[in-house]
């Protein structure tokens, strides 16, 4: 509560205000109800997403730059459950975010019977993607001696996946085009919403969807709990087994 967490949701609150208040004022060409909870509902994940991702790239970083982080490894918790614990703080925007957006849904929706799935969809969605980025954050972190550096990182690879979503339909068109937007987590989310949401289409039909950001949040999560929090250290990065070998034989600091 103390961190930047109430700042980026007070931040995240007043510009969802902005722009339902935009979009509802637009009484000239009116958009449809789905359409509008459609696009707040994908503006409130992304959002949330940026959030966990910054506050996981302080996350590890943030306590080297503070010489914090020597107090944290001689306490008797274990290497992975402080990363854990870490992953869990920056992970619990989130749900907070998703609390805010539900009144700017139920206002949007006008009483259209998208408000129910919206309010479904969006937390199912949300909750696989957000603590994904936020885990990927933390990754950053965890190989980041400098908090400039972890942010830095962590807001290039969020561009990354956030500026494909952003072409127009012709770029997107084709083999590769397809195949790109399959394998984009980010994309695949909203292409999944708006396919369920605004289009009523089923489940059955888009569930194949799903396989991108599923899979993404299991190569994060393999990475970060099983491969990288065992071997947190004061210095960035991990050691290995072979440079550990040595510098027990040799007598190597």
């Amino acid at each position: 509560m103390g961190g930047k967490a109430p700042i980026l949701l007070l931040i995240f609150c007043i510009l969802q205000g902005v722009l339902t208040y935009l979009m509802v004022s637009n009484t000239s060409d009116p958009t449809p109800p789905k359409e509008m909870v459609y696009f707040t509902l994908q503006n409130a994940i992304m959002v949330g997403l940026l959030i966990g991702l910054i506050i996981g790239a302080d996350s590890i970083s943030g306590e080297r730059e503070r010489l914090s982080l020597e107090a944290l490894l001689l306490t008797p918790s274990s290497r992975r459950q402080i990363v854990f614990g870490k992953f869990l703080a920056a992970t619990s925007p989130w749900p907070a975010a998703l609390l805010i957006t539900i009144p700017f849904l139920a206002a949007l929706s006008q009483g259209d019977e998208i408000f129910g799935p919206a309010v479904l969809w969006g937390a199912i969605m949300g909750t696989l993607m957000a603590p994904a980025f936020t885990a990927m954050g933390v990754i950053v972190s965890f190989w980041s001696n400098s908090n400039k550096t972890s942010l830095f990182v962590s807001l290039v690879l969020y561009l990354v996946f956030i500026i494909p979503t952003q072409l127009p339909g012709g770029a997107q068109a084709g083999k590769f085009g397809r195949l790109f937007k399959r394998l984009n987590p980010m994309e695949s989310n909203g292409h999944f919403l708006e396919k369920v949401l605004v289009n009523n289409r089923g489940l059955v039909e888009f569930w194949q969807w799903l396989a991108s950001p599923v899979l993404f949040a299991l190569i994060v999560y393999i990475v970060l709990f099983l491969y990288a929090s065992p071997g947190l250290r004061l210095e960035a990065g991990k050691t290995s087994k072979l440079w550990s070998f040595l510098g027990r034989r040799f007598g190597w600091s």
